[in-house]
């Protein structure tokens, strides 16, 4: 399943694909150049991070491929950037992007979803 996260997170670390148009120094994790924003300072980044994404997969079967490539070198991969809140970050735009095209959840790596109550 992929999932979201940002680079700092306790995520594990051989999961962990960046997004970022420029990986944390040091980084020798793989990268997905294709997912990162073109211009992450842009006054308004959510709207042209959209746009770089509807250019780059104008159709679903585009990004399909391209996050199949993804999971092939990193399974289950958790696709990281620098920001620590994920509302207000590019990898949710992503999230939702994906949701649109694919229909698949790409939730945040460690959120928690509806809790089972204890039969005990």
């Amino acid at each position: 399943m992929i999932c979201t996260s940002f680079f700092s997170s306790k995520a594990p670390r051989e999961r962990k694909v960046s997004i970022a148009k420029w990986p944390p120094r040091g980084w020798a994790g793989p990268c997905a150049e294709k997912l990162a924003p073109s211009n992450p300072k842009a006054e308004d980044w959510a709207a042209a991070y959209l746009r770089d994404l509807e250019s780059r997969f104008p159709m679903p079967s585009h990004l399909r491929l391209y996050l199949q490539e993804v999971e092939r070198t990193t399974p289950d991969p958790i696709l990281c950037c620098y920001e620590l809140v994920p509302e207000q970050c590019h990898r949710r735009v992503l999230a939702g992007y994906i949701k649109k095209m694919l229909n698949w959840d790409v939730p945040e790596w460690g959120s928690r979803g509806p809790q089972q109550a204890s039969l005990f």
